[in-house]
């Protein structure tokens, strides 16, 4: 099962101006946008300014291939030249183009963000394009057919830009003040070679346990816990728990507790045979036949049974928060996964990140920063949680009431923070596809847990 899912300085007068920051232009109005680029101005001519250099299926949404360079030399041919903006009297009239892939309804929000942007900063306008998937926009990017001076990408097609040399790492056009406003876990998926290479917009897909409040009162807090819950739930066709047992998304929670992970310490996609052994052997045991506490089902009869009452507990994407949400007189509860042995598990995550062109220069830059500093504003990405219920990504937005008071909330965006991304570049559907046949293997007793452990890193290695 898939889905998509798919805190900032600003300028003020008691703030030193620091001339490679091209964001901080958001909170200032039409009076203190000429004050400031006054400032520059008479800055600029003591320190010369640092001159330009010459619901979708994320993880199924492969990137184009990048056949004219190796990965070996992408690791170390990385574009390092600061592309901060050039001062000038009063900002350009300029236009940016902005790309997106959004539903027709956060399309329609994000344009609405968009004018408000313009009329705070008429002087720079923004031309919003749509585009309809990844492998589209990149062979029309390729073949020159589209230009983009901002793009809003899930990680296949950041991973791309990010190969083929398209995109500009964030540090050219932020201090780490604005970046640091960001909560780690969401910046995590766009960093390669010590580098950002995308800001987080929203970040999500993770795992939760859902619970049947006429059979749980309180939520287990650990697996040993989640076990004594289940068994004696477990029984004459009623079962304690619900997985999407053939799916590898729903081991990874156990396979990050156990101290294993998709990459090794360097971001190369790695498999730990002896974790991947210890969390097959708890997720094996749950679906034991004689003595389990979970029946062997796809993703469509695990929920169904959830909502027929015949399962007490189902661990579910949160993107079920919504659906469920939909379900009448059905009184369900929401806790984050429960812990190994006191080691949290830890969910796969993934964002959609604003990614910029390199070519981004001068008083574009201005722009692409002021709109970035705006679309991603705290109060901004609130607005999108109420609305679609988006997790943000800012810090502050994080710890604002409407998500530490809301219940479902509170936990949805505790377990997004524990949760674990990949390095940009690295393709998570190669890392699940090794995994997904001696997963299967071992859930039909065709092989052992350390079998299935040993074929999955084999797998990897092909």
């Amino acid at each position: 099962m898939s889905k998509e899912i798919w805190p900032i300085n600003i300028f003020s007068f008691d703030t030193p101006v620091d001339l490679n920051y091209t964001g901080g232009m958001l909170k200032l109005k039409q009076l203190q946008l000429l004050f400031l680029t006054g400032l520059l101005v008479l800055l600029a001519s003591c320190v010369p300014p640092t001159p330009p250099p010459s619901p979708t299926p994320w993880p199924t949404d492969t990137p184009t291939p990048d056949t004219t360079t190796t990965p070996a030399a992408l690791a170390t041919s990385r574009p390092t030249a600061t592309r901060s903006a050039t001062p000038t009297p009063t900002p350009a009239a300029v236009t940016i183009r902005v790309w997106e892939s959004l539903p027709e309804a956060q399309a329609a929000r994000l344009a609405e963000d968009v004018a408000a942007f313009q009329t705070e900063f008429p002087q720079f306008q923004v031309d919003l394009q749509h585009y309809d998937s990844s492998e589209d926009f990149m062979t029309s990017l390729t073949a020159g057919q589209l230009e983009f001076d901002l793009v809003l990408a899930a990680p296949p097609l950041l991973g791309n830009l990010w190969a083929t040399e398209r995109v500009a790492p964030l540090a050219d056009y932020f201090p780490p003040s604005f970046l640091d406003a960001f909560a780690g876990a969401t910046l995590a998926g766009a960093g390669r070679d010590d580098q950002l290479w995308g800001l987080p917009d929203t970040t999500g897909f993770h795992l939760l346990l859902f619970y049947n409040r006429a059979l749980i009162d309180a939520p287990p807090s650990s697996t040993a816990d989640m076990v004594d819950l289940a068994e004696p739930l477990t029984e004459d066709g009623q079962w304690g728990l619900g997985l999407n047992s053939y799916d590898p998304i729903w081991l990874l929670p156990w396979l990050g507790a156990m101290g294993g992970w998709l990459t090794d310490d360097i971001g190369e996609p790695a498999l730990d045979p002896a974790a991947l052994e210890a969390a097959l052997e708890f997720y094996l045991d749950w679906h034991d036949q004689n003595k389990g506490i979970a029946p062997l089902q796809t993703y469509e009869t695990m929920r169904q049974a959830f909502l027929e009452g015949k399962t007490a507990m189902v661990i579910d994407g949160e993107w079920a928060i919504s659906e469920l949400s939909q379900v009448e007189n059905f009184d369900w509860g929401l806790a984050r996964l429960p812990d190994v042995e006191g080691q949290p598990a830890t969910p796969l995550i993934l964002g959609r990140y604003w990614a910029i062109n390199p070519t981004v220069t001068g008083d574009r830059a201005l722009a692409v920063t002021a709109f970035l500093e705006h679309v991603t504003e705290p109060e901004r990405q609130l607005a999108w949680t109420a609305q679609f219920g988006l997790l943000p990504t800012r810090r502050e937005a994080l710890d604002d009431p409407q998500i530490t008071h809301d219940p479902l909330l509170r936990v949805d965006a505790a377990q997004m923070l524990a949760g674990r991304s990949v390095p940009l570049g690295v393709n998570v559907n190669t890392l699940l596809d090794a995994m997904r046949d001696p997963l299967r293997a071992a859930l039909d007793g065709e092989m052992t847990a350390q079998e299935a452990a040993k074929a999955m890193a084999a797998n990897l290695g092909k």
